[in-house]
């Protein structure tokens, strides 16, 4: 049986293979000048690099003009080699970096030769949007430690706009935000940069002698090239092996970091439930304190999250749960150590409660819920992290969240009680972290959950190794976590999952092995996030990539892996997937990308059919995606993809459709939609379960038609780099129309029944976020929002999409306006004005 699924599988994916043979014989030319290297400069240029900084007595005026004196005995910092898409070859034109520093800050002055100055991408856009728009930058990557893992990355656009972010063993944090100063001016040859990096922006070891990691990275966008001052190899992903030197800083102390970012904000709402418009008051801190030089406290008192971007909320048919990403940026800025052994989901934290659905189930039938928060509310939230001069890192979490209450209220004498949705409960996180030679770590971390009131703990531990060798061809990754769970009055609740990698990182050609193993009692769920647990993987990855420009290709890669994942208790099949992927960009700027899936044996879905015990066995299918971007150095670009899949035992087929056009009027004002049109055809899935008098369950499914459509509409508008005003607009409208309805059978088949009840579901999200945002200081913000939002859901299906979203707009919504003030208070800064005023006060 296994054999003729397979053999059918490969019957109805012999036209799709075609098409990928034939486009893999389009790129035979390329793949057999692949190993032809372009001829690199002399080794000597190919070397670590080392640069001096120079201590000064006089700050410069942060203005990008090198009209102080020093900047001329400053040693310089030359010879950029080509990162992509020629490595190791000379770039178009030369860069020089000066380094400067005093007590206080270290200073950079960075010229970026162009003999077309006129050409110089300088697209606006909002902080920490760099690498989103059409703009040249410079890029300042610091290790302090030198290493190897742990860097602070600044980034500079010609239009003067900032970017920084964090680099460690588990990845980059887009949302860390330092204060710091930089300026940025268009010359007749060139363009330049000037920067003042105060020390208390970053943390290095208390030493007399500093020596620090450090690279430089320029991208010359109109030609998508990218070069380094100190040579980085394209073939592999650890970069930092490469990076430079930075000597000459003496006798420097790490400052006293204290700095303090009160806000107000007023808002005013209106929801559905209420025909008055609410109006609020709210005020509160965060806090951060360097408790050394390594260690940083950060607290927030009374937090505020009612200008955080809404979510996409989707129809969610299957049975887990959607994940959503985090933007509340107290969770996601120095929380990189948090995230290690995957056990910690921040959204967690003034998330759901956990009896959300309490006041709606003990509701009579003369009551009604008037309110029932769906967010629990946050008391306040302490976090410290820090890394010492030893590799040594160490972060400790804390939150609290207050007793959360529905409002069920008297239809007739409108007298009103409150059901409790969630006590008070602790959230904890604490990680210990140690750097290891050739850029390895060993980590433990612990996440512990406790109502008091019930005496209810849930309990993960985990630890995690990265080892690898010092040339980088050779990694192992093992990680262990157990989860424990008390209940008063009750046993312990145990679980483990265990992951094991061995791979080669770098190179043109790369393979990984993975096992990984969940166990049937394994539930990270009350501070993690699991979908699904019981299942033992193993995977297979092949993957080979050409780096330089060859025949019509910039850079291109191919990769294929075979995934086999099983049931633990039992050790029965789930899944058996073939997968083939390429990704190629052209020399004309353009870009596609192609992936094929098979599962020719199908699945065994133990999950859909929300009953223990029971499975649910999927035909065999097969996926084709294929996407497609045009020139992004133009003002109009498109991007578009296609899907197909097709499940032919049970004529199942679902395509999609997406495009997203982008129209950059100016630097200053962007447009961009997105559009995406999914239909899936035959889809078979759960409906209902239905328990006996004696507790024997009877899952119901149903096949059925979903059609979704999804519109994303965005505008920027930039003033200057301090000032933007912003629009998103969304509209999701996903329907279930149900044709036929059937019982679940031992066997894993359906076998056809009655079901009287209507299961079809309407579906309508639709949100507004418009955003104004002022930079008026350092690290200090004055933000206005107005945000709409509707959620429909019902049994009745439209037809029309423009009927349906005039319904949409028509029904009850959700409009709030925010206003909110945030001030950046830093602790050096007002005790030298402080301390000014009283010097000048004794002369008087």
């Amino acid at each position: 049986m296994e054999l003729n699924n397979l053999s059918a599988c490969l019957s109805y994916i012999r036209k799709p293979v075609l098409w990928v043979v034939s486009f893999f014989l389009l790129l035979l030319p390329a793949y057999v000048n692949a190993g032809k290297s372009l001829q690199r400069l002399d080794s000597t240029l190919l070397m670590v690099k080392t640069i001096e900084a120079m201590r000064i007595t006089t700050p410069p005026k942060i203005d990008a003009v090198m009209n102080e004196a020093f900047w001329n005995d400053v040693p310089v910092a030359g010879n950029f080699v080509e990162y992509s898409p020629r490595n190791g070859t000379l770039p178009p034109f030369s860069t020089e970096i000066r380094i400067a520093y005093d007590d206080v800050a270290l200073y950079i002055f960075a010229t970026m030769y162009d003999s077309h100055p006129d050409s110089i991408c300088k697209e606006m856009g909002r902080r920490d949007q760099i690498e989103q728009l059409f703009t040249d930058y410079i890029s300042f990557d610091i290790l302090p430690y030198n290493d190897g893992l742990n860097m602070y990355e600044f980034k500079v656009s010609p239009a003067g706009l900032q970017n920084d972010c964090k680099y460690s063993a588990v990845g980059q944090d887009i949302t860390w935000d330092a204060v710091w100063e930089s300026a940025a001016s268009i010359n007749s040859d060139s363009w330049t940069v000037e920067i003042k990096m105060p020390y208390s922006a970053l943390r290095f070891p208390k030493t007399d002698k500093q020596v620090w990691g450090i690279n430089f990275w320029r991208n010359l966008r109109r030609t998508q090239e990218w070069s380094t001052w100190s040579f980085v190899d394209n073939s592999t992903n650890d970069v930092f092996k490469y990076y430079g030197t930075l000597t000459g800083i003496h006798n420097v102390n790490p400052p006293k970091r204290l700095s303090f970012s009160p806000y107000v904000a007023g808002y005013t709402e209106k929801n559905p439930q209420s025909d008055k418009w609410q109006y609020s008051l709210r005020g509160g801190m965060d806090l951060r304190y360097g408790i050394n030089e390594a260690y940083t406290l950060d607290m927030m008192l009374i937090p505020d999250f009612g200008q955080v971007q809404s979510d996409d909320v989707i129809l969610n048919l299957t049975p887990f749960e959607v994940r959503y990403n985090e933007k509340r940026q107290f969770f996601t800025e120095a929380t990189e150590l948090f995230q290690k052994c995957e056990i910690f989901y921040s959204r967690r934290v003034g998330g759901s409660p956990r009896n959300y659905y309490a006041p709606y189930d003990s509701a009579r039938a003369d009551e009604t819920v008037i309110s029932n928060p769906d967010m629990t509310r946050i008391i306040n939230a302490t976090k410290i992290s820090g890394r010492n001069a030893k590799g040594l890192g160490v972060g400790f979490f804390n939150a609290m969240t207050t007793n959360t209450y529905g409002v069920l209220e008297n239809n007739e004498t409108k007298a009103t009680c409150k059901i409790m949705t969630q006590p008070f409960t602790n959230y904890n996180v604490a990680v210990i972290d140690k750097n290891l030679k050739n850029r390895s770590y060993i980590t433990f971390i612990n996440t512990n959950y406790l109502i008091p009131s019930t005496k209810f703990s849930a309990n993960v531990s985990g630890v995690e190794s990265k080892l690898t060798n010092k040339a980088n061809t050779f990694s192992f990754l093992g990680r262990l976590n157990v989860s424990q769970k008390y209940f008063s009055g009750d046993s312990t609740r145990l679980g483990h999952q265990y992951l094991a990698v061995i791979s080669k990182p770098s190179g043109k050609f790369q393979y990984q092995l993975l096992r990984q193993e969940t166990g049937a009692t394994y539930d990270p769920n009350e501070m993690g996030f699991l979908l699904y647990n019981n299942e033992a993987i193993n995977r297979l990855r092949l993957s080979y990539n050409i780096l330089d420009p060859v025949w019509k290709i910039r850079n291109s890669g191919t990769e294929f892996f075979v995934q086999y994942s099983t049931l633990v208790k039992p050790n029965s099949y789930k899944e058996l997937m073939f997968d083939f992927s390429n990704g190629t960009s052209f020399q004309n700027y353009w870009s596609t990308y192609l992936e094929l899936i098979c599962k020719p044996l199908g699945a065994d879905d133990y999950y859909e059919p929300r009953v223990d015990g029971m499975v649910y066995k999927r035909p065999a299918s097969y996926d084709i995606i294929w996407s497609i971007g045009s020139d992004n150095r133009k003002k109009f670009r498109v991007q578009g993809m296609l899907g197909f899949t097709n499940a032919p035992e049970n004529n199942n087929i679902s395509f999609f459709v997406d495009a997203t056009p982008r129209m950059r009027f100016t630097d200053r004002f962007m447009v961009s939609y997105n559009f995406n049109f999914t239909k899936n055809l035959s889809d078979y899935g759960w409906v209902n379960t239905a328990y006996d008098s004696v507790g024997n369950a009877t899952s119901w499914f149903g096949e059925r038609d979903v059609t979704t459509i999804s519109n994303i509409l965005n505008l920027r508008y930039i003033f200057n780099t301090k000032v933007s005003l912003t629009l998103r607009a969304r509209h999701y409208w996903s329907k279930a129309d149900y044709s036929d309805y059937y019982t679940l059978q031992p066997n894993g088949s359906l076998a056809q029944a009655d079901y009287t009840k209507n299961a079809n579901i309407n579906f309508n999200a639709f949100t507004v976020d418009l955003n104004f945002g002022w930079y008026f200081a350092p690290g200090s913000e004055l933000s206005i929002v107005w945000k709409n939002s509707i959620y429909t859901q019902d049994r009745t299906l439209v037809d029309h999409y423009f009927a349906d979203l005039g319904n949409t707009l028509s029904s009850p919504q959700t409009n709030g306006f925010s206003i909110r003030f945030l001030y950046y208070i830093d602790y050096l800064y007002m005790k030298k004005w402080f301390g000014s005023g009283r010097s000048d006060r004794k002369v008087d």
